[in-house]
């Protein structure tokens, strides 16, 4: 129900490209539809199938499920309105159900981690309730500028600097984060190995709150420490992914590894680079390539690596017919990630003015290319499965 839901909202997020750009508000909607829309909507549903089986607690109640879900989707909905049509009304509704959404979700998270049958799995489960607390706090600040209840433009602009950060590198990088521990040893079927991620856990959601405060209280000196730490705890990533890699398997890297090494690249690395802007620039000059690295490069190549697998895996189906969805997924998986990930590129040497605009065009045009390939088979893997034929690397990969 929710990723179906998820991949209406990344749909919506391509096909309102095709608006004007006034009517769009030129990045705004898409961003807003892709973001609060596709990826809130999947980790809403994602984080609670996680949180539910790494503690072995019980499901929660099935009206508590729907609620969350109706809410999540309602707040995205009524904000996705009322902005572009300048009624902040309709937004301080929409943010006010995205809040309760965000209030269910955590709760939750933490009954699970309450309720649990043993205490493994620290990790993931505190980046959860981290990332549920940015979001409560960036929904929060995001309701009260959309509703026009701050009307001084300094205040302002320090609110929407802070409600960047606290969603996109807290709620939705920390829910990644804490997903990755489990889910890449899942994909590349090989045994958790033993990481000890505390630090990391610490730098990043330490990092995001710091450097959220000092945006919004535009004190520079400590969003630059909340910068440098959030990039040191990026950086424990890449060893937890390196020691993942160096555990024996005995299968190929398949299509959705590749996805999520490349968005824990550009995590990294523009990471380091918000850091550097930090400290000799400003958040708002490296606006655009942060939301090209942060959204393109790390949430929704992540959101579609995820798909590539959680889809198959969760649908109904014979082990046998499983197998061949995930062969299905794996064809032309080569030309998906090189444009999806080439675009990426070109689009943010144009951000940093190193290319010029014909070229930021053609970034543009492969990024959502390689991302619509991937769309396109999160929607049609079923259909594409009975009536295509794999290539022979791609059942290798699954044993097929």
């Amino acid at each position: 129900m929710y990723q179906t839901a998820s991949r209406i909202w990344l749909t919506a997020a391509g096909l309102s490209l095709l608006l004007p750009a006034s009517e769009r508000l030129f990045i705004w909607l898409p961003l807003h539809l892709a973001l609060a829309g596709a990826v809130t909507v999947a980790i809403s549903g994602a984080m609670q199938t996680f949180a539910v089986t790494l503690t072995a607690a019980p499901s929660p109640p099935g009206w508590l499920m729907v609620s969350q879900f109706a809410l999540v989707n309602l707040g995205a909905g009524l904000i996705a309105v009322g902005r572009p049509t300048d009624l902040p009304g309709v937004v301080a509704v929409g943010g006010t159900s995205f809040v309760a959404a965000a209030l269910l979700l955590g709760s939750i998270v933490w009954n699970a981690r309450r309720r649990s049958l043993h205490h493994r799995h620290r990790f993931p489960i505190a980046m959860y309730l981290t990332a549920v607390g940015c979001v409560l706090a960036g929904g929060t600040l995001g309701a009260l500028i959309g509703s026009g209840a701050v009307t001084d433009a300094g205040l302002w602009l320090k609110l929407r600097r802070a409600h960047m950060a606290l969603n996109v590198m807290g709620f939705v990088a920390l829910t990644i984060a804490g997903t990755l521990i489990t889910l890449l040893p899942t994909v590349l079927r090989i045994r958790l190995p033993a990481w000890r991620g505390a630090a990391t856990g610490w730098l990043l959601g330490g990092g995001v709150s710091v450097l959220a405060a000092g945006l919004a209280l535009g004190f520079r000196p400590a969003a630059t420490v909340g910068a440098l730490a959030y990039a040191a705890g990026s950086a424990g990533l890449v060893s937890m992914a390196a020691t993942v890699f160096r555990t024996e398997r005995r299968w190929p890297v398949p299509l959705s590894a590749k996805h999520f090494v490349a968005a824990l690249v550009w995590f990294v690395a523009w990471s380091f680079g918000l850091a550097i802007a930090m400290l000799v620039g400003s958040f708002d000059g490296y606006r655009r390539p942060f939301l090209i690295a942060f959204v393109g490069g790390w949430a929704v190549q992540a959101l579609l690596g995820a798909w590539l697998y959680l889809l198959p895996m969760g649908r109904p189906a014979h082990p046998d017919e499983r197998r061949g969805f995930l062969a299905m997924l794996e064809t032309g998986g080569t030309i998906q990630v090189l444009a999806l990930n080439m675009g990426l590129i070109v689009m943010a040497m144009r951000a940093v003015g190193w290319v010029p605009d014909i070229v930021g065009v053609l970034g543009v045009g492969l990024a959502l290319g390689g991302a619509g390939i991937a769309l396109v088979k999160a929607w049609m893997f079923p259909f594409l499965s009975r009536h295509g034929e794999p290539t022979e690397r791609a059942r290798a990969v699954w044993g097929g």
